[in-house]
């Protein structure tokens, strides 16, 4: 799953034009065969895959909770409807106010689409419970999402961002309040700390879901590894396997 957010992520953000994202997200939405002559050549093949890879999953469960699939698509479909505001955002040169930046991006990062998906197909009553709370996006869905935001900014920022990219949350900040980078990334950090709050909370609400929501928070948590010290270990990779030689082949 991982890999097809990736993969939209990266058509949307950099190597489609305005119109061939729009051509996708209508695809996409569609959700058919037929919609592959809306395509140009080069995402055809992505899209027949994307439509092989769903009816794979959905041919391995059992028919009684192939229903799980319906979540999951719809959750890629609101992915999709994401991206295609982030790329005519991009396409105007707009630059969104700050909390508009952060309601929009922290969807589209994907936590609510790998959340959905680690819920799907796992059979029990509990778990059928656990995937309808999880695609309805409660709020440890969106805090584990604005941390990952956040998470990722930081290090975009770091690096120095791409000019085809979405204006980003350190971006959008320093904007609106005409303020430093320093103060702007000292205010993110101060967000991420409401929203790890937000997981610790949820600890203590509803015990049935507290192992759908481990699940969640540990998405959570495996951002602060991906992205250590303002490094994006997921888009430049020498940065985890630094991390992964400090764990395992240099232990303290």
């Amino acid at each position: 799953m991982m890999l097809l957010i990736t993969i939209l992520d990266d058509t949307y953000d950099t190597h489609g034009t305005i119109e061939d994202c729009r051509k996708l997200h209508e695809a996409v939405q569609r959700w058919d065969e037929s919609a592959i002559s809306l395509l140009p050549e080069y995402l055809k093949k992505f899209y027949i895959e994307l439509l092989r890879t769903f009816k794979n999953i959905e041919g391995e469960m059992p028919i009684d909770i192939n229903y799980d699939i319906y979540h999951l698509k719809k959750a890629i479909q609101n992915n999709v409807t994401g991206y295609l505001q982030e790329a005519e955002w991009s396409h105007k040169n707009h630059k969104p106010r700050f909390i508009d930046q952060v309601n929009l991006t922290s969807l589209t990062v994907g936590a609510p689409t790998v959340c959905v998906s680690m819920m799907t197909g796992m059979g029990d009553t509990i778990m059928k419970q656990a995937l309808k709370w999880t695609a309805d996006v409660p709020d440890v869905v969106v805090a584990t999402g604005k941390i990952v935001r956040f998470m990722n900014d930081l290090a975009a920022f770091k690096r120095g961002k791409c000019n085809s990219d979405v204006a980003s949350s350190v971006d959008c900040y320093i904007n609106e309040y005409s303020v430093t980078s320093d103060v702007a990334i000292a205010r993110i950090d101060a967000l991420m700390e409401d929203e790890w709050r937000t997981l610790n909370q949820a600890r203590f609400g509803n015990r049935v879901l507290l192992p759908a929501m481990q699940r969640i928070i540990s998405l959570a948590l495996s951002a602060s590894f991906i992205y250590d010290n303002m490094n994006d270990a997921y888009t430049v990779s020498e940065h985890l396997e630094k991390t992964i030689e400090r764990l395992f082949i240099e232990p303290m």
